[in-house]
């Protein structure tokens, strides 16, 4: 089984690449693929700055040298989801750079 977990003082995040789930603590969460692809990006970067570019390029795997809001739409989607699921905002934008995942 191929997993990555992050440990925070609010809760333990397993992300768990065969079957797509997202497990916080003992709650799970399944995200559409690309979804999933854009967490997973935000995990292996966690509090770290993630430039627009660096997340179309691993997510999307490849370079967008045109403007498209796919990046901003996803982003909302995932925030959404992870507001309703935490309670809190974990993405902040930095603007003009990118995104940072914060736990």
């Amino acid at each position: 089984m191929n997993t990555n977990i992050v440990h925070s003082e609010f809760c333990k995040i397993k992300l768990d690449f065969s079957s797509r789930k997202v497990f916080f603590d003992k709650d799970v969460l399944v995200l559409r693929n690309k979804l999933f692809e854009l967490f997973a990006c935000f995990v292996r970067h966690s509090g770290s700055v993630v430039t627009r570019t660096q997340l179309l390029e691993e997510v999307w795997d490849r370079n967008i040298c045109w403007p498209t809001n796919t990046l901003d739409v996803h982003v909302a989607l995932l925030r959404k989801t992870l507001v309703k699921r935490l309670g809190y905002d974990v993405i902040r934008t930095v603007h003009c750079i990118g995104y940072i995942f914060e736990i």
